[in-house]
């Protein structure tokens, strides 16, 4: 086996009807997300790319322990908070990326929440350069309706969610 061959595609092995409920929820998941940050005066353009990332793997591996409500808003929240702490440093935009993600993940790992979206939330912080609320809304609020929405939607097709492996 060459190492090339790791390159090839991996199948999940999830049925195509699980996979279309997968996304469904997704968007529906994101939609709730946007209406809940429209309700709090964010307007619908407060969806930030990284919520995409989380949505795959709320609503297509909720069994996932990155999937779990913890890693989901701490994670992403403590993200921002990392990235905007870099730049109250003021390095020149690329540093500041690099040094976000670095600190995003130290206080990641710190919190017990490790999240890969996290990462994509650092990045988005910097090249947004909000004030401090933006870790609040919407970042937190934004996540913690997301895991929200894939709590009822687990819960409709009856799923766990959040999932807690038994000891």
């Amino acid at each position: 086996m060459g190492w090339w061959q790791g390159f090839g595609p991996i199948r999940l092995g999830l049925p195509a009807i699980e996979l279309g409920r997968a996304a469904l929820g997704a968007a529906l998941g994101l939609l709730m997300a946007a209406l809940a940050l429209w309700g709090l005066g964010a307007g619908h353009t407060a969806l930030i790319a990284p919520f995409g990332a989380s949505a795959f793997l709320i609503f297509t591996v909720p069994g996932s322990p990155l999937a779990q409500p913890w890693p989901v808003v701490v994670g992403n929240t403590v993200s921002a908070l990392a990235a905007l702490t870099v730049l109250l440093l003021g390095p020149p935009p690329l540093i500041a990326i690099c040094l976000a993600v670095l600190l995003a993940i130290i206080a990641m790992a710190l919190t017990g929440s490790l999240h890969p979206p996290g990462g994509a939330v650092a990045i988005a912080t910097v090249l947004a350069a909000p004030g401090l609320g933006f870790a609040l809304s919407p970042v937190a609020a934004g996540s913690a309706a997301l895991v929200l929405a894939g709590m009822v939607w687990h819960r409709l097709l009856g799923r766990p969610y959040p999932y807690r492996p038994q000891p």
